[in-house]
């Protein structure tokens, strides 16, 4: 048997932690040795952390805990999928370790992108690998760096196939319970009347359709927390808005691959869970009631052709008989087919190794966010020595260690945060404390 290709993915929200489950489905005989950093933060949901544990070996450290890890070397590759500047900080950290053999970095999207690409993108030049969901990102990346720097920028398609289903080639069960499932999104629509408006507007449907349930799968529970922040959870606008819902009208808060593969239809404003009905046999379709705005991401499922104003439907039998497939030429473009698979990355993080890797060198002029910053690092670990936030603050400080190892006063706060007794470190952060800015 070859020697297993031992990767690892390291996430800081629940958002990228599905990122890299749905990066894992590689085949038995490409041997995948799976570690998944799950960066601890509070209200990450549980089972995404359990599903996570199932795919191999879970680590729950700090980004400067990662990079001091005496084992990170004996990787191959490390995909990052953190949140934005922390995307570009990780690589020129990773950059500074005195490793002889390193491993290959990657980064990727979690899911579509609905905005902000070329924001995202400056974020991620200079990996060794790009991952992109299709056509769609590829055209869009290679109008940004023509004739730029990093025209040569490594990218592989990896797809939005993220979800090991049926055949969806196979018919759509019209034998399935007469049910529709809609995938809540926290910030979509972001606007409290359009959120309430949205309420509305799927509990009338549920009314002209007694026949029919209609689900509610909010993207998080009360508990629980994302990347992004809403002002009111999805149940207390339920409560707010109608009060007392139809009997069959309810949130759910079962995992979504059990609801869409229970399901008949799914409707969405913009989640990448549109695809993901796609690999469970449930027809989605997109709600349209909000008009075509870029603000709600609803702009790039405009040629799906499953554009649906649910306010102004009949009722879901209606619905049910006039909806059809999302147009294949649009689902080609967005990346979604049999073509692009998560196995294409191993390959392609094979054939790189074998080549002789030169970093690509920014210049004045040119979109990259690409330099890391010290003081703002300084600042944001006295925020989490503020907060008590030990493990987080000695991250940062570590981090910070490696870009100037000869700082003195960082020397200290690392010192003083390491120590473990409390009257003795309280003493030490008295002593060492520097205004930062």
């Amino acid at each position: 048997m070859s020697s297993s290709f031992r990767l690892l993915l390291i996430g800081d929200s629940d958002s990228q932690l599905l990122a890299c489950e749905a990066l894992c489905q590689f085949p038995d005989h490409l041997n995948v040795d799976i570690t998944i950093n799950a960066i601890p933060r509070d209200g990450t949901p549980e089972p995404i952390l359990q599903r996570a544990q199932a795919l191999g070996t879970l680590w729950r450290y700090e980004i400067g805990q990662v990079l001091s890890h005496p084992d990170l070397h004996r990787f191959d590759a490390i995909g990052v999928y953190l949140t934005g500047s922390k995307i570009s900080d990780f690589r020129l950290a990773f950059a500074l370790l005195p490793i002889n053999a390193r491993p290959l970095l990657f980064c990727g999207f979690n899911g579509v992108v609905l905005e902000k690409f070329l924001e995202g993108m400056s974020w991620r030049l200079g990996y060794d690998l790009i991952c992109l969901n299709g056509p769609r990102d590829e055209d869009a990346l290679q109008q940004m760096l023509t004739d730029s720097p990093f025209e040569q920028q490594p990218i592989v398609l990896t797809g939005l196939r993220r979800s090991v289903g049926p055949d969806t080639t196979a018919h759509f069960h019209d034998d399935r319970r007469r049910q529709m499932v809609f995938a809540e999104q926290v910030v979509m629509p972001c606007d409290e009347q359009d959120r309430a408006d949205m309420v509305r507007i799927l509990a009338d449907l549920a009314r002209r359709s007694p026949d029919w349930d209609i689900l509610i799968k909010p993207r998080i529970a009360p508990h629980e927390t994302t990347f992004h922040q809403a002002k009111t959870h999805i149940s207390r606008t339920v409560l707010q808005t109608i009060g007392q819902p139809p009997s069959n009208f309810r949130l759910d808060y079962r995992p979504l691959p059990v609801l869409l593969s229970q399901s008949r239809l799914m409707a969405t404003v913009s989640s990448t869970a549109f695809f993901d009905a796609l690999d469970y046999g449930c027809r989605p379709m997109v709600m349209a009631d909000f008009g075509m705005n870029p603000a709600n991401g609803s702009h790039v499922f405009a040629g799906s052709g499953v554009w649906r104003h649910l306010d102004a439907a009949e009722d879901l039998n209606a619905l049910d008989q006039d909806l059809g497939l999302p147009n294949p030429e649009w689902l080609t473009w967005m990346g979604y087919g049999k073509e692009w698979k998560p196995e294409q990355l191993i390959v392609s993080l094979q054939q790189l190794r074998t080549k002789e890797q030169k970093p690509v060198q920014a210049k004045s002029g040119y979109v990259s966010n690409a330099n890391i910053s010290f003081k703002q690092l300084r600042r944001e670990a006295e925020r989490a020595i503020q907060e008590k936030n030990w493990n987080k603050a000695q991250s940062l400080l570590k981090l910070g260690r490696l870009m100037r190892p000869t700082h003195r006063n960082l020397a200290r706060r690392l010192k003083a945060v390491e120590q473990t007794n409390r009257l003795l470190r309280r003493l030490l952060l008295i002593l060492t404390y520097r205004d930062v800015g």
